[in-house]
């Protein structure tokens, strides 16, 4: 820890000698270097763009663009997901669209074809919204449909034994 401390004192000093403007010097530092309280920050501006403004929707994020929403750089991004969420951000995101497509199939599964679903829950293709929640779930779109359909038909036939 204390050479990691060394490494940015000297980082800093080098920085500042070259009369960078003490708003990029985060940016110049080594992206190993990184404070708890800067990771959990990002970790929760990552929470709430998912889980409040659904950004997972937009067919065209990419780590570059979730980046500066979150208002860091991708290294840091990168690394603060894969500690705290435990995967990549390609599979973070893909979860979250998975379980949204689940929400849509759940509420009314014959509804919407699985074509407009895959669109709806940020894919930009077909083939790689089947994948994903095949690789997610353990089935596909379809069979998860059917398992709903299923699922909702018996417990139509319990409630109409009561």
């Amino acid at each position: 820890m204390q050479s990691l401390f060394k490494q940015f004192v000297t980082q800093l000093g080098l920085l500042k000698e070259k009369g960078t403007l003490e708003t990029d010097i985060i940016d110049g530092l080594d992206p190993s270097i990184i404070n708890l309280n800067q990771e959990v920050h990002i970790y929760k501006e990552v929470l709430y763009n998912l889980d409040s403004k659904q950004i997972y929707l937009d067919p065209s994020l990419s780590l570059i663009k979730l980046s500066s929403v979150v208002g860091t750089n991708t290294t840091y991004l990168s690394n603060s997901i894969n500690k705290y969420f435990g995967c990549n951000f390609k599979t973070l995101i893909n979860r979250y669209r998975i379980e949204y497509c689940k929400k849509l199939l759940g509420n009314n599964p014959m509804s919407v074809p699985i074509k407009e679903i895959a669109k709806k829950c940020g894919f930009s293709s077909v083939s790689a919204f089947y994948a994903s929640f095949k690789k997610i779930t353990g089935i596909s779109p379809v069979q998860y449909r059917m398992l709903i359909i299923y699922r909702n038909e018996t417990n139509k036939e319990l409630d109409n034994e009561i």
